[in-house]
């Protein structure tokens, strides 16, 4: 990444972090309103009632300048009665935007032992394709009699000769029979 590029990214991120402070804020202090009259949330939680009814009253908590979408978001979480939500939302924002989120995990199983260049090739290979945050693991399995097994989150490229004599074994028992 160039000096320029990371000043910009740098910039955007700081922009970033101030729409979602913005949100954050927004969403406590529709939290407090909606805390403080039991009453009021009650009559937002009752689905029975029609849907621009308990519209209009959620309305009267949002705070006078918030962003259209941030209202959007909470007519949503109204409609679908998941307002009941609304308190774990400002945590579940600040963890996306700090993108805390779990490397995903690449298994990576070989007849024989690889080498350091073979697994190098491997990342770069399978990072290009699935992004950056990997977390490999390499293991050798003899039955594989050659070829790769790789598991990256929940999709599986099996490329091994067993595999392969499998799938053989399958389409001409097919044609026997």
């Amino acid at each position: 990444m160039t000096d320029r590029s990371a000043k910009a990214a740098q910039y955007a991120r700081a922009a970033f972090q101030a729409l979602i402070e913005r949100w954050r804020t927004t969403f406590e202090e529709v939290l407090n309103a909606i805390g403080e009259d039991q009453e009021l949330y009650s009559r937002l939680m009752d689905g029975s009632r029609p849907f621009a009814e308990r519209q209009n009253e959620l309305a009267t908590v949002i705070p006078e300048g918030a962003p259209p979408e941030f209202v959007n978001l909470l007519n949503l979480l109204l409609q679908e009665e998941d307002l009941d939500l609304l308190p774990e939302l400002p945590g579940a924002l600040a963890a996306v935007a700090t993108d805390q989120r779990q490397p995903t995990r690449a298994e990576v199983t070989s007849a024989v032992e690889l080498t350091e260049q073979e697994k190098d090739a491997l990342r770069k290979k399978l990072a290009e394709e699935f992004g950056r945050d990997l977390m490999f693991s390499f293991s050798v399995d003899p039955s594989l009699m050659g070829g790769l097994r790789v598991r990256v989150g929940d999709r599986l490229i099996d490329t091994s000769v067993a595999s392969r004599l499998t799938a053989l074994r399958e389409s001409v028992s097919s044609i026997i029979r």
